[in-house]
């Protein structure tokens, strides 16, 4: 691989983590297992010891006159469902397979084993993915993967490679696709009263995690016990969900990795948008748009990159405070040391910057941090972490002020609450180039047993390891890792995981503090 590209990278690894690469059926898989859901039985396969069903529908098709609403029950079939084969991926924009060290990362050096297996893009895409050790009664913990990429792009296919994880920890699996960009969340409640419910795209969620409390016993696992795992807009998706009643009940706990502040745009803001793109499109009303090519919902320019508070499923500042219709879920919670470097591809020069040169890089970046508070600010993660050189400290910094900022105001949030919530921090350099550190989507992989390389096995066994205890009892703790205590604001007790892992409070937290008071109140940073 010479130079990656940011655009190529940044549409697999921010969000969903090579979206394009589909794992393989393996020609060494015996006899084909079955699961009777309440819409019919199903034939899946065999992996590594896992059994695996593709494409199940939890939803009735999304295009003509079901588009842009709420998502309808999926239709019963006869006979047996062949799940050997992937659904349909939400219409998003195309991108190319990943390739080179970046495809070793994220599928723990198993490249082999994808196969040219892409998704369609298409509107019936209600679909996701189940991943089981066995299809059996044994009522075991539930992980719902919810796959990044924003609101605009990504598939939760590519968490089928967990299927050694899933027999390893005896836990099991499911992957969501869901409704994406103008067709899961442009707004229409100002263009016709009968679509005044917004957000398409999360009720979607909703009906997934429905469709699991009603069938995945069926699969081997218990629907009491469901945890939601989601990174980067995956991410954002749980937090809108711990704050939606009418998800509320179908989980039990929730992993957000390297999420950002969950809060939706106004209705008016959405409605002129919509309007603006009504215009530019020739649609008069509704009806015409759902008479578009799905393609047309698509590329620069569209609405729909962000949720909107409707009033009905999303309401304004849903984390104004926590929620109290997340009083009862337990939380883990982090981020990425040097989140921002994966957004920085394509500016070479942040990679080998000058002490000189670091306070003005950040007050330009678009973090709200004032220029005149940068030099200080500097100085206070200098003095705590000296042996960072200067790109070092310009990444911890602002990968700090963006998504470390977010992250922290949820922990701290949600602490005030009576179940624990537990905070980590992603240290592992994954050596990928051009330096990109511990960047945006480092543990993705390693959380569901993929190890990047042998100096990374231990850790992957700790990650993977944490998130299946916290599925099975609400507490990461397990023999393997280092005793993991709750977050409280006053001690800021977390986990470093990294090649030798280390828990205590947040080395980070002092300098994050007078980064915090400088920047103050002001909007939270979306690169998303």
């Amino acid at each position: 691989m010479t130079g990656p590209d940011r655009r190529t990278v940044t549409s697999h690894l921010l969000i969903a983590g090579m979206s394009a690469m589909i794992p393989a059926r393996s020609i060494a898989a015996t006899r084909d297992p079955t699961a009777r859901t309440r819409q019919g039985q199903a034939k899946g396969f065999v992996r590594n010891g896992a059994s695996i069903f593709l494409g199940l529908p939890y939803g009735a098709d999304t295009g003509g006159a079901r588009r842009f609403r709420p998502p309808a029950p999926p239709l019963p079939w006869q006979g047996v469902r062949d799940a050997t084969r992937p659904g349909q991926r939400a219409p998003q924009p195309g991108i190319g397979p990943l390739r080179g060290p970046f495809a070793d990362y994220f599928t723990g050096n198993r490249s082999a084993e994808i196969a040219a297996m892409p998704e369609t893009l298409g509107e019936d895409c209600l679909v996701l993915n189940v991943v089981t050790p066995a299809v059996d009664r044994a009522r075991r913990p539930v992980l719902v993967y919810i796959h990044g990429g924003g609101f605009t792009t990504g598939t939760g296919l590519v968490g089928t490679l967990g299927d050694r994880f899933t027999v390893a920890e005896d836990v099991v699996l499911v992957t969501v696709n869901h409704r994406l960009g103008a067709l899961g969340f442009m707004y229409l409640g100002g263009a016709s009263p009968d679509f005044a419910d917004g957000n398409p795209g999360m009720l979607d969620l909703v009906a997934a995690l429905r469709w699991v409390r009603d069938n995945i016993g069926a699969f081997g696992g218990d629907p009491t016990n469901v945890t939601l795992f989601g990174e980067s807009g995956g991410g954002i998706k749980v937090s809108l969900l711990l704050a939606m009643p009418q998800a509320q009940g179908l989980f039990r706990r929730a992993i957000i990795e390297s999420g950002l502040y969950p809060d939706p745009i106004a209705p008016q803001v959405a409605a002129d948008q919509t309007r603006d793109f009504m215009a530019r499109v020739g649609a008069s009303d509704v009806a015409a748009l759902q008479r578009l090519p799905f393609d047309r919902f698509s590329g620069a320019g569209t609405p729909g990159n962000l949720p909107v508070a409707d009033g009905r499923t999303l309401m304004a500042r849903p984390w104004a405070q926590a929620p109290a219709t997340a009083a009862n879920v337990p939380l883990l919670l982090g981020y990425c040391k040097d989140e921002l470097t994966l957004f920085a591809l394509g500016q070479p020069a942040l990679f080998d910057l000058k002490w000189p040169d670091v306070p003005s890089r950040l007050a330009a970046a678009k973090l709200g941090l004032p220029p005149e508070a940068a030099p200080g600010v500097v100085d206070a993660y200098r003095s705590v972490f000296p042996s960072d050189t200067p790109s070092d400290s310009y990444f911890r910094i602002s990968s700090d002020a963006s998504f470390g900022r977010a992250m922290v105001t949820l922990a701290d949030l949600k602490s005030g609450q009576r179940p624990p919530v537990y905070f980590y921090r992603m240290d592992l350099d994954t050596q990928l180039p051009p330096g990109l550190r511990a960047m945006h989507t480092a543990e993705l992989p390693l959380t569901i047993g993929l190890s990047p390389r042998a100096d990374a096995d231990t850790l992957t066994k700790q990650i993977s390891g944490a998130w299946a205890a916290f599925a099975r009892t609400g507490d990461p703790n397990h023999p393997g890792l280092p005793q993991w205590r709750p977050y409280r604001p006053a001690e800021r007790e977390m986990m470093v995981f990294d090649q030798v892992s280390s828990s205590g409070p947040d080395p980070q937290a002092a300098p994050r503090a007078m980064l915090r008071e400088a920047i103050g109140s002001g909007a939270q940073y979306n690169p998303l």
